[in-house]
């Protein structure tokens, strides 16, 4: 059976061409079985659906598992005249090229690769890939390189057609209408090579007004041929080699990134491993320094390091550390070497410094390619739950407050207006990392863009979003604080455990006594392992991180809860003691840093 180089192989061997190896024999990868992979992959199989029903007539060849066969109905179809086929399949000698769609007009083949990516054609014009010096803007390069592999084959495949490139992507400047919104598809799951997505709207309403553009990407390919298609020859030629050769891997602070760091469990094929040796063994590991790819500046220091034969996080050299990030690098190297905690003797003064009542708050929200509500754009922001513990004086009991949309409404403005009511404009607000920040201000913009008429709650608005308003705990956490068991992470996922296990007086604390767990040996677990699960169907379900917990927002308001109470509430059952964990933990941490500094 031939060994066939494939678009997602070449694209993951322009990453790093030693992965094409990896990804050919399967490795185990953190993009498998990933809610945030599936979470994206779902929106692209929506938009590449709509994009499909905006050509009438057109046939799917499908045939995953058959490449061959596949391919003879393509060139079949193709002969017989002008024609629309989706999911077709090209194949030269031991290329392969599946196009999302693929019409034949005369003599010319008009290739059309679908993105769920975005771009405003108000804002970016109709070519948003180039920089103002022509190069290539940097996000682009991967889905233009996809659509230079498309054509590649195809025009070896059909050398007397002339092969046209486009890409179809998501245009943030179009308004969703009641035939574009999120609700209009389903998918439907089976053993098979993709989901299967229905379309229940009104076909003819969607061709009148989606929110879709069709680009032709001619000159930036065949520009972009130039370049890759002797890479393209490379890695159809290792692939077919017998046996299948890895290619040597050059190893450095890229590799802090790789899908297959991490991901093989016991008695599996481990690929970082395998470019690593026995370097991959020191824990802490030199890829664990928070910000690895920027040390050093422009040199390559773990490149360095591994050529001395170290990768031990406390054998990188503090002469190397440079700028802004080598403060904070520096800290973490000092304390993860004496194995203690650091806490900064000023973090104490500012934090009693702050105003009460001190609310910390914590946002559920999403942006997805479909909207979900008519007249939103495409990646508007929803907002959908809020949390928030308040402590109203020095000594004074916790207090919760929560917010949750639970259905099918555009629920921004009610959700600041709940808030407002909640936190005013009296005290602190504390947030971790400025994405409630950011929320805030979208509602402030949309407030605006839709003409929402609420004098007061602009005016809040305006004021909680402004700058220095907000007090960002994962700064304070930067600045001030770092525990060896965070590692190079300020995520509050990881900064929780180290305080939790740092502090055994947070697991005696009645206000806290619902996220006390243990382990066999009686050690405490992370809160976040302590959240029930609900049974829902055939299926055990945990909320325990920010794509899980979108999941089950729209499975609430538009999956299996759409026409089931009881499934509706077990959700919204998750996503409360999820989002109220968040704020929990914020106060958590905040209490074991007022006790320990």
């Amino acid at each position: 059976m031939a060994t066939y180089l494939t678009k997602s192989d070449f694209l993951a061997a322009r990453d790093c061409p030693t992965k094409l190896y990896y990804k050919k024999q399967r490795y185990p990868s953190a993009t498998q079985n990933s809610d945030f992979m599936e979470f994206l992959a779902d929106g692209g199989y929506m938009v590449e659906k709509m994009a499909t029903l905006l050509f009438s007539g057109g046939a799917e060849v499908g045939g995953y598992d058959d490449p061959v066969g596949a391919f003879t109905r393509t060139r079949e179809t193709l002969a017989a005249g002008d024609c629309t086929l989706f999911e077709a399949t090209i194949l030269h000698d031991n290329l392969l090229a599946r196009n999302d769609i693929l019409q034949r007009e005369g003599d010319t083949l008009r290739l059309i690769e679908v993105k769920s990516t975005s771009f405003d054609s108000m804002e970016d014009g109709a070519k948003p890939f180039r920089t103002k010096k022509g190069g290539f803007v940097s996000e682009w390069r991967p889905y233009l390189e996809d659509v230079a592999f498309q054509t590649q084959v195809l025009r070896l495949a059909f050398p007397d057609m002339v092969v046209v490139p486009h890409l179809c992507i998501v245009d943030k400047a179009r308004r969703a209408t009641g035939a574009s919104t999120f609700p209009n598809f389903t998918l439907a799951r089976h053993d098979d090579y993709r989901p299967e997505v229905a379309y229940a709207g009104d076909v003819e309403a969607l061709r009148e007004g989606h929110v879709l553009a069709i680009l032709d990407v001619t000159d930036e390919v065949d520009e972009l041929l130039l370049e890759i298609e002797p890479e393209i020859r490379r890695f159809a030629k290792s692939v077919s080699n017998t046996p299948f050769k890895r290619i040597k891997p050059e190893i450095g602070q890229r590799c802090a990134k790789c899908e297959y760091r991490g991901a093989a469990n016991d008695g599996e094929p481990d690929g970082f491993r395998e470019c690593w040796g026995n370097l991959a063994e020191p824990i802490p590991h030199v890829l664990d320094l928070w910000r690895v790819g920027n040390l050093g500046g422009k040199d390559d220091v773990v490149a360095e390091m591994v050529a001395q034969g170290k990768s031990s996080l406390v054998d990188i050299p503090d002469t190397r550390l440079k700028g802004a990030y080598g403060v904070r690098q520096g800290v973490q190297l000092k304390y993860t070497r004496l194995g203690e905690e650091y806490i900064n003797p000023e973090l104490r003064k500012l934090l009693d410094g702050y105003d009460y009542p001190l609310h910390f708050i914590d946002f559920e929200a999403c942006q997805t390619a479909l909207p979900y509500h008519e007249g939103m754009r495409p990646y508007e922001r929803i907002a959908f739950q809020w949390s928030c513990h308040t402590v109203r004086e020095p000594g004074g009991s916790l207090e919760h407050a929560e917010w949750l949309n639970t259905g099918d409404r555009f629920p921004n403005f009610e959700f600041a207006r709940s808030l407002n009511a909640q936190i005013g404009d009296k005290g602190t607000a504390f947030m971790w990392h400025h994405f409630e920040r950011t929320v805030l201000r979208d509602i402030l913009q949309q407030m605006d863009d839709r003409e929402e008429e609420d004098p007061e709650l602009h005016s809040w608005l305006e004021w909680i979003s402004a700058d220095g308003r907000l007090v960002d705990m994962l700064v304070l956490a930067k600045d001030h604080y770092f525990h060896p068991l965070m590692g190079g992470s300020l995520s509050i996922k990881d900064v929780l455990p180290a305080v939790w296990n740092a502090s055994p007086s947070l697991a005696q604390d009645s206000d806290f006594a619902a996220y006390v767990k243990r382990d066999n040996r009686g050690n405490l677990l992370s809160p976040y392992s302590a959240l029930p699960s609900a049974s829902i169907g055939d299926q055990n379900i945990v909320v325990d991180e920010g794509i899980g917990a979108i999941l089950a927002y729209q499975e609430m308001i538009y999956g299996a809860g759409r026409d089931a109470p009881e499934v509706s509430a077990s959700y919204a059952n998750l996503l409360r003691q999820y989002c109220k964990l968040d704020t929990a933990a914020m106060v958590m941490i905040w209490k074991h840093w007022r006790n320990q500094s």
